[in-house]
C-alpha cells in the first residue's frame, strides 16, 4: 500500500470536464475541475495566517483559476486528504508545513478519517485564532 507522500508525489493530470448530468452541487452543462493533490497543497499554502476558508470556497476558487465553473468535491475532498496526510507524514510529529486547519475545522466530516485528534486540530486553529 502506497503512502500519503507517494499518493502525493505521483503524477496526475488535473482536467476540466463538462458534466453531462447534475451531480452534488454541480448541473448538466457545467465545466468540472479534477484537480489534484499538489494544487490544493498549493492553495491551502497560500491562505494567509489567521484566515480561513471553506473546502466548497476553495473548490470554486481552484475552479475559477482553470476556467471551470466547479471543482470535483469528491475527487477534491480524496485529493485534500492526501495532501494532509502526507504533510503530517512529512512533518514527523512536529507542527505541520501545511496550514490545512486553515480549511478544515472540527465538524469537517474529514477530521475522522485523519491521523489526528479533534483537539490537536482545535490547538492548531486555536494558535492562529480560529475558532
Amino acid at each position: 500500500m502506497s503512502t500519503a507522500t507517494e499518493k502525493f508525489n505521483k503524477k496526475y493530470t488535473e482536467v476540466v470536464k463538462i458534466i453531462e448530468k447534475n451531480f452534488a452541487d454541480l448541473k448538466a452543462g457545467e465545466k468540472m475541475l479534477i484537480s489534484s493533490p499538489r494544487s490544493i497543497a498549493n492553495y491551502i499554502a497560500k491562505i494567509p495566517y489567521g484566515t480561513e476558508k471553506s473546502v466548497k470556497l476553495m473548490r470554486l476558487e481552484l475552479a475559477e483559476n482553470a476556467n471551470a465553473d466547479n471543482t470535483c468535491p469528491l475527487t477534491c475532498g480524496i485529493f485534500l486528504r492526501i495532501a494532509i496526510e502526507a504533510s503530517l507524514e512529512q512533518s514527523n510529529g512536529a507542527k505541520p508545513d501545511l496550514p490545512f486547519w486553515r480549511v478544515i475545522d472540527r465538524n469537517s466530516s474529514l477530521i475522522k478519517k485523519l491521523p489526528i485528534s479533534e483537539k490537536y486540530l482545535t490547538e492548531l486553529r486555536t494558535s492562529e485564532g480560529l475558532k
